[in-house]
């Protein structure tokens, strides 16, 4: 097993976007770490497999050779109950002989499943796993794998959904799911605010609450971000800048996170242009005020 103790502080990231100038990606300047998802650097093919675009991964690897990378997937769909998807490990493992990387994350939803002929299909965007015992030891079985392959410590992300009244054991929701997996596989946590934000606002509980139970001494990445309202939905489009309440989320959750070792803010490549540069340097730099008045940030100057 993997100790996060291995791990040292990062401080504040940003994804690699293809649309993003590279000067952000520049050493000493205003990243201290990238996150690198490799499955955006790929094409797929009629049977769903994924395949590197060899000048895109190029790019990327150029682009953010001066940084620190961490990996965060999209499309392992590690809660699938047919299997999780061996394309995407064939990806990392390639991505893993080109480029370290600190630690790796993925969503703790699923995106294939089997269509009525019994062939692969795919949802188009991560969907929440029912809230049970059962999933808990599906997914726990496949972290304990990923953090034995890559030998890195391996991360889950609590995730953004709209469905009300998911399936669940009875005193299960999300938070418990998330300390039973961690707890059972030894993988650590990715705190995304902004889904917890999402989320409590569209089912109505309480944050703070989420928080309280929440094992947050095994968190080791938060991500922070914001998104459009559509007929009353606030969405994870990573296309806004971040919200003053997920603001004040990571601003009260930094003391309480010991283990913490990065901050990403995250942009969508395709709202990079909407977003632009001077956003994106003003949440950075707020992020890293936070980061450097916090425990975390006195672990990097230490």
């Amino acid at each position: 097993m993997v100790s996060n103790s291995q791990c040292a502080p990062l401080g504040i990231g940003f994804p690699f976007l293809p649309s993003a100038p590279v000067e952000i990606y520049a050493a000493g300047g205003l990243l201290d770490f990238v996150e690198m998802a490799p499955d955006t650097l790929c094409r797929r093919d009629e049977r769903l497999e994924l395949a590197f675009d060899n000048d895109l991964l190029a790019r990327a690897l150029d682009a953010t050779a001066g940084l620190p990378a961490v990996v965060h997937g999209v499309e392992l769909s590690i809660g699938s109950a047919y299997g999780w998807n061996t394309s995407y490990l064939n990806i990392l493992g390639e991505f893993s002989r080109l480029r370290s990387f600190v630690w790796h994350s993925e969503h703790s939803g699923f995106l294939r499943a089997l269509d009525p002929q019994g062939r692969p299909t795919e949802t188009g965007v991560p969907l929440p796993l029912p809230f049970t015992s059962e999933a808990s030891r599906l997914v726990s079985a496949r972290a304990r794998e990923m953090l034995s392959r890559y030998r890195v410590p391996f991360l889950l992300e609590n995730t953004v959904h709209y469905l009300p009244e998911l399936p669940a054991d009875p005193g299960w929701d999300e938070v418990r799911f998330l300390n039973e997996v961690s707890g059972h596989s030894g993988c650590d946590l990715l705190l995304d605010l902004f889904n917890l934000h999402c989320n409590a606002r569209h089912h109505g509980f309480s944050v703070a609450d989420a928080l309280d139970r929440l094992a947050l001494e095994s968190v080791v990445e938060i991500h922070i971000a914001g998104g459009a309202t559509h007929e009353g939905f606030l969405l994870d489009s990573h296309s806004a800048p971040v919200p003053e309440p997920v603001w004040d989320l990571l601003e009260q959750v930094l003391p309480r996170t010991p283990r913490l070792r990065g901050i990403v803010f995250e942009v969508l490549d395709e709202a990079f242009p909407l977003v632009g540069v001077d956003l994106v340097r003003r949440e950075l730099t707020r992020a890293r005020r936070l980061w450097e008045n916090s425990a975390g940030g006195r672990r990097v100057a230490a």
